[in-house]
């Protein structure tokens, strides 16, 4: 006898506009989510869902010459805005695909995680928050957020939305440490820590 297997409803794509408008540099810059994050020169980051690029240019700032930076995307023709933004940095791997998947990253290899407005966009949050887990090193931390609210959301939509307890069980599933962030009036805001690894005695 074959089981049917729940269809999780497609991954929501987002218009360039909406990733990277006059509103946005205003009101949440670059600088105001990557500062949570602690970023130091010579770290490795994996930005997954990373659109048009909006963080980027930041992010490779902070990490100098020595960091490397992964993007991923479903979306080829936003990831080749980012690509435009990056003018063939040596530093940067650009993948196209689901960011519940990212083989070309090691387990372990990874300081920060960056997930900035767009696990509102995916079906597989389970998936990505056990990616994040999966890539990061010991201590290492992931960045997530997400609006507060829509004015509207369509039913076949609905699922997509992050609720308090959707993000609880996100939180709880794996060992993550949550770490104290500032509230923000447009987006919810998250930043996790996978615990250091300790030896016989603490």
């Amino acid at each position: 006898m074959s089981v049917l297997l729940p269809t999780l409803p497609p991954d929501r794509q987002c218009y360039p506009r909406a990733l990277d408008n006059p509103f946005r540099r205003v009101f949440a810059p670059p600088s105001r989510d990557l500062d949570l994050l602690d970023l130091q020169a010579g770290q490795t980051v994996a930005d997954l869902g990373t659109g048009v690029g909006y963080l980027v240019r930041e992010i490779l700032r902070r990490i100098g010459p020595q960091g490397r930076l992964y993007l991923a995307d479903i979306d080829s023709e936003n990831l080749e805005w980012a690509r435009a933004r990056l003018k063939g940095d040596p530093r940067v791997t650009i993948q196209v695909g689901p960011a519940s998947r990212r083989p070309e990253i090691a387990d372990s290899s990874v300081d920060r995680v960056v997930l900035s407005l767009v696990l509102c966009c995916l079906a597989d949050k389970e998936g990505v928050m056990a990616e994040a887990w999966r890539i990061l090193r010991a201590g290492g931390q992931v960045y997530v957020s997400y609006p507060r609210r829509r004015r509207s959301v369509s039913r076949r939509r609905s699922s997509l939305r992050v609720t308090p307890e959707r993000w609880a069980s996100l939180e709880t599933a794996r060992g993550w440490e949550v770490l104290p962030v500032r509230p923000s009036w447009i987006v919810t805001r998250h930043l996790l820590r996978r615990p250091k690894v300790t030896g016989p005695g603490g």
